[in-house]
Order: structure tokens, then sequence, then C-alpha cells
């Protein structure tokens, strides 16, 4: 039920608005369309020494404390709640992957001016081939282009494919156009 729920949020978030931007260009713009899902979550959270940690949501839990273990905001509440600080306390669930916006920094190449964040030398390599692949764009057309792994076109004729960008980055089909069909069909006004 969780991981359903958090599919249907992201879909209504964000995946599934941008989806239905690419099948349009796609249909209409008349340029190739190129799509990726950016995969790299963020590094471990260092903190800063004049600043609390973020706090974090968790479902079911509410929100969670700071790096320090002191509890930020609401309590969790309710049959089964699970305590977020204090005896028995549970820390917050490592993200399931990117959050939204996280690839910015790696795209500017920035990464050395954000000191919250344990930053690896992988995170350097992404971060090196979205800049590829953004110069290569905004100069081509293209986001091909040498030392960069090919990404092809979204188009019906390729699976649409779309560049997964993570330490690995390659090309791969949708993985969820039978959902983003769905809903944009449950979405639709008569």
């Amino acid at each position: 039920m969780y991981e359903a729920a958090t599919h249907l949020a992201s879909a209504r978030f964000i995946s599934h608005s941008t989806w239905k931007w690419t099948e349009l260009q796609m249909k209409t713009g008349g340029k190739p369309v190129y799509r990726y899902l950016y995969a790299r979550p963020r590094p471990s959270y260092l903190g800063m020494p004049d600043q609390p940690a973020p706090a974090a949501v968790v479902p079911g839990r509410g929100r969670v404390g700071n790096a320090a273990g002191r509890p930020l905001g609401l309590a969790p509440s309710g049959p089964g709640a699970r305590q977020s600080s204090g005896p028995g306390a549970q820390p917050p669930s490592a993200p399931r992957g990117a959050s939204h916006s996280a690839e910015i920094q790696y795209a500017m190449g920035n990464l050395d001016l954000d000191k919250r964040y344990s930053w690896e030398p992988a995170d350097y390599e992404v971060s090196r081939v979205m800049q590829g692949y953004f110069v290569n764009f905004i100069k081509t057309g293209s986001p091909n282009g040498p030392g960069l792994p090919e990404w092809p076109t979204y188009r019906a004729d390729s699976n649409y494919q779309r560049m997964r960008i993570d330490v690995e980055s390659h090309a791969e089909p949708e993985a969820h156009r039978t959902r983003y069909l769905a809903l944009d069909g449950a979405t639709a006004r008569p």
C-alpha cells in the first residue's frame, strides 16, 4: 500500500504532468524530444554548524527530529504511530530515490558550493555527464556527444526511450506509460 501511495503521489505531483507535456511536445513540436529520469539520491546530509538538519516527513510517523535527535514539529499520532524521538525512536527511512529538483546542483556543476552533503566521486561523475548533456543540447539541439552514453529521442517507434541519469547512465523504455495513460483517461474532461 505504501508503495502504491508513493507512486500515486509522485504521479500527481510531477511525473504525470511532465509525461503529458513530453507527449504533447512529441506530437506537435516538430523537433526531437529527449526525456530523462534523474535517479541519483543526494549523499548523506552533513548538516551545518549553525542550522539544524531539516525535518523529514515519514508516512505514518509524522515529522521526525533533526540530526541531533531533537524533535521538530508535529509528533506522530493515531493508532500504531511510532515514536520519532525518545526511547524506542526509529530514524526516518532512507530515501527511495532522488527527490524532485535534486538534479539542479548536478546540472549546474556546483556541488562544491553546498557543504551540507557528503559528495562522493560518483556525484561528480553524474554532474559531469549531466552538464555534458545539457551543454550539447543547448549548442546543437541534441544531448549526445563524445564521452556520453547515447541518449535516444523519445518516440513510439523506439519504445519511448528515456535516459536514466545515475552513476551508470543508460537509455531505458518508459517504465510507467500504462499508468500515465490510465491517469490521463481518469482526469480527461468530457
